[in-house]
């Protein structure tokens, strides 16, 4: 795609551009999203808004988290610069997830709850279902899925006024997490086919490989291990074909309940050991957080007691430090 500028840093097809580079980023392809806004003059690159916010997303949805975070903050500024509220919006929205992802609870519940508000006055339906999402999520993290649920169904109701099938998708695969940790995993598992169903509808290849892998962690937990084993295969590829490679730790977390549900201990170490030192590279302190935390349960099924305990003690701490203080006690009690 070639940029032509014209006097006064505006080039003739400009609007032709972000068209077709935000329904790249609508489709999943934040590669390609990337490697147009690297061909931008710096002056360009750096001085719209719009392709702050396309690199923020695309950064984030790639794992490159530092990156993620620099452009938001640049998108922020310069929408508060340009009198671009519905941007800052969208900035500050990128700048939750991306503390969020990093395990600064606090941060991200400032960001959201503040999104939350902006939407609402600037009567945005899909910032609204956005900002209800990433409550819920927090709520969840805290251990209250009620709470969650019911962020999430709002979200749902706001995205399908709007007609966001990815929205839609992404709040199906978190009702899904609630639901599992409610205990009831036949209706997490509908929720999570309907997440499945709606990211195939949606395209996204990250969502689909996101939305399998929650519904394979499901039926390992409902006796399926074969069919688990299956998806996680198709996920792996899928995540790896897409260069998306911060989605790979919580693939090799569930093939390592796999290989548990097979009673092979030591493959569920080495797949669980190979996912921390990935998440660990991202940053990825809520995912290793349930690394952690199955590691130590795959260690005693080895009959390593100690590292069992050490890797017990991490999990605790890191869920301490993301304000998941329930999953801490259970595994203290569990002691």
């Amino acid at each position: 795609m070639a940029v032509t500028i014209e006097s006064g840093g505006a080039w003739a097809d400009e609007w032709a551009f972000f068209r077709e580079v935000e329904s790249w980023s609508a489709a999943g392809r934040h590669r390609d999203v990337l490697d147009a806004l690297e061909r931008l003059p710096a002056a360009v690159r750096d001085g719209r808004t719009r392709s702050a916010l396309l690199a923020a997303e695309a950064n984030g949805r790639l794992g490159n988290y530092t990156e993620a975070a620099r452009w938001a903050d640049l998108a922020a500024t310069l929408a508060r610069a340009h009198g671009e509220a519905h941007a800052e919006l969208r900035a500050r929205n990128y700048r939750g997830a991306i503390a969020l992802r990093h395990g600064d609870v606090a941060e991200a519940e400032a960001h959201f709850t503040a999104g939350l508000e902006m939407a609402r006055a600037l009567h945005d339906q899909t910032a609204e279902a956005r900002g209800l999402n990433n409550l819920g999520i927090l709520a969840n993290i805290r251990g209250d899925p009620e709470a969650a649920l019911a962020n999430y169904r709002l979200a749902v109701v706001a995205y399908q006024q709007v007609g966001q099938v990815r929205g839609i998708a992404e709040t199906y695969h978190n009702i899904g997490i609630s639901l599992r940790d409610q205990g009831n995993a036949p209706a997490a598992l509908g929720a999570a086919e309907e997440a499945v169903r709606l990211a195939i509808q949606a395209g996204d290849e990250q969502l689909v490989a996101l939305a399998s892998t929650g519904r394979a962690e499901l039926h390992v937990a409902l006796g399926d291990a074969a069919f688990a084993r299956v998806e996680l295969q198709r996920s792996e590829e899928r995540y790896n074909r897409i260069g998306f490679q911060a989605g790979l730790p919580e693939v090799w977390r569930v093939q390592a309940a796999v290989a548990r549900a097979t009673r092979d201990f030591p493959a569920a170490v080495a797949l669980l050991q190979k996912a921390a030192r990935l998440a660990t590279e991202y940053g990825s302190t809520d995912t290793l957080a349930d690394i952690e935390r199955d590691l130590s349960v795959s260690l005693a099924g080895s009959g390593d007691q100690s590292g069992a305990r050490s890797a017990r003690e991490r999990a605790a701490a890191l869920y301490r430090k993301i304000g998941a203080l329930r999953a801490a006690e259970r595994l203290v009690s569990s002691q």
